[in-house]
């Protein structure tokens, strides 16, 4: 019995010997588990901080191009106000012409129509006035202004 105690003994040891050996073989196992997770973990906030850092490098640039994009248009419509006032400009320009230019021709008109009117009393002198040397009336108008011009 003694021996069978013996050999009892050392399967107990032998149990205990070998589930010590495998707890610490599931410890080592799970401490190599915990230390890629732990790996994992620093890779995953690695890569959340480089995301933040591109999320907020975007939000700049996108504000600066947001700027850029409200400079160009104020040039845009300055440019156009520009426009705009030039051409205003040169409208003033060309109606003031059309107005000195009908004036110009109301004028000329009113020259020809007491031209016609010269001419036609010219036309309409009698043969006594001519021998009196008589004018009508609006050939002597005529000559005083020519005298004045």
């Amino acid at each position: 019995m003694k021996e069978l105690s013996s050999i009892d003994s050392d399967n107990t040891k032998n149990k205990s010997d070998n589930g010590a050996q495998k707890d610490k073989l599931l410890i080592e196992k799970l401490n190599k588990e915990i230390a890629e997770k732990n790996n994992e973990l620093v890779q995953l906030q690695n890569k959340l901080s480089d995301s933040h850092e591109r999320i907020h490098d975007i939000i700049l640039e996108k504000g600066s191009l947001t700027k850029q994009i409200n400079n160009f248009e104020l040039k845009e419509i300055d440019i156009q106000f520009g426009k705009f006032k030039e051409l205003k400009n040169d409208y003033n320009k060309l109606e003031h012409r059309l107005n000195v230019t009908k004036e110009q021709l109301d004028e000329a008109r009113h020259q020809i129509i007491f031209h016609r009117k010269v001419i036609e009393d010219l036309e309409n002198r009698g043969f006594m006035d001519y021998l009196r040397n008589r004018y009508p009336e609006s050939f002597v108008d005529y000559k005083e202004k020519i005298d004045k011009s």
